[in-house]
């Protein structure tokens, strides 16, 4: 049965009841215990239509034995193949693959929902990438994040469905001040994180993308070695995108330090649902489609200590926006595409098709 067929639905149960089914790939998930980062997350990776056709076709069925990507395809399974009126699941085959990962995660306080998205996709390709779905690129450096946000990614030279959707590359122009010397080096990353313009009420997307692409300057501890001079010198960098990915993910970087204080900035961003344009910070000229649209939101309200995960996720079955709050799914009647809010962003390159995944 093709997954076009799963969608919404009502009959009668053998008992006379009314059974009405949610549409598939939009369920709610329990809260385990400050676990709303977590639920935000994969709400996300669940509307992320190209992901869940390539985990649950039916040639990677394998893959149901893989450490990691056998918990995803279960999940997935659940909420894009189960059936029945249940409106939730409980993810705790996830949580407890999540505690597992990393000894940050393994307890009930409320952690990042940007670094556990980063560490679920490395996670993932990196089980992906030993069960042997592998392909061979190119030896540049694999870095996440972005600049002034780096962290370690999957490792150079393997590709799998993690790397060929997610994965982009940034390009670094430096300058010695020195002797005007010229450098150059690249960065794959899988998650950029945006700078949001201080003591600003309102901004846009664009100005927290321009401010990430400004040209900035390196000095003091920061300096880099000039190859001509042979010893560091202030450098002027500047930064473009060489390779723009399938799915664009854009981390606003909310939470930082206002001196010794910890702060959280709750600058309305304003942002497209479509015609994200990412032509001004290109490397050289592309004619492929550099215009993204916008199909996963994770919002972040409340203080640093003391808030709250919730996403919004666009469906491609009903072609429309639903609102997650855990167990709670709402439809959205009228999506505001700026909000005090928005902590994630996921865009895609190429618009999602209706998924067809046959049923289990």
């Amino acid at each position: 049965m093709p997954m076009e067929e799963l969608g919404c639905s009502s009959g009668w149960g053998e008992q006379g009841k009314r059974e009405d089914r949610r549409l598939a790939g939009v369920c709610g998930l329990a809260n385990s215990g400050n676990s709303c980062y977590m639920n935000a997350v994969l709400q996300c990776l669940f509307s992320t239509v190209p992901l869940v056709e390539h985990l649950l076709s039916s040639h990677k069925r394998s893959q149901r034995n893989s450490p990691v990507a056998g918990v995803f395809v279960h999940l997935f399974q659940e909420v894009w193949q189960g059936q029945g009126g249940t409106s939730f699941t409980s993810p705790g085959e996830m949580r407890a693959l999540v505690s597992s990962l990393h000894p940050q995660f393994n307890n009930q306080s409320q952690q990042d929902a940007q670094e556990l998205l980063l560490l679920l996709l490395n996670a993932l390709h990196d089980d992906l990438k030993n069960k042997g779905e592998r392909r061979q690129t190119g030896s540049s450096q694999r870095l996440c994040l972005g600049r002034k946000s780096l962290s370690s990614a999957p490792a150079a030279g393997d590709s799998t469905v993690v790397t060929r959707l997610f994965e982009g590359q940034l390009s670094y122009q430096m300058l010695c001040l020195r002797c005007d010397g010229h450098s150059h080096s690249n960065q794959v990353f899988t998650i950029l994180s945006l700078p949001i313009p201080l003591d600003s009420y309102k901004c846009s997307l664009q100005d927290c993308l321009s401010l990430f692409f400004q040209q900035s300057t390196l000095t003091c501890g920061d300096q880099k070695l000039c190859p001509e001079c042979g010893v560091k010198r202030d450098t002027a960098v500047l930064t473009s995108m060489a390779k723009p990915p399938e799915i664009l993910v854009l981390h606003l970087k909310r939470f930082g330090c206002h001196g010794s204080e910890k702060r959280k900035l709750r600058t309305n961003v304003l942002f497209s649902l479509d015609s994200l344009d990412l032509t001004p910070f290109l490397s050289r000229p592309s004619a492929n489609h550099t215009s993204y649209s916008l199909y996963a939101v994770v919002n972040h309200t409340g203080d640093l200590d003391m808030g709250h995960y919730t996403a919004l996720c666009h469906s491609t079955l009903s072609s429309s926006w639903h609102h997650f709050d855990d167990t709670t799914v709402s439809e959205v009647v009228d999506f505001l595409v700026q909000s005090p809010n928005a902590y994630i962003l996921l865009y895609s390159r190429q618009p999602f098709h209706r998924p067809t995944i046959p049923q289990i």
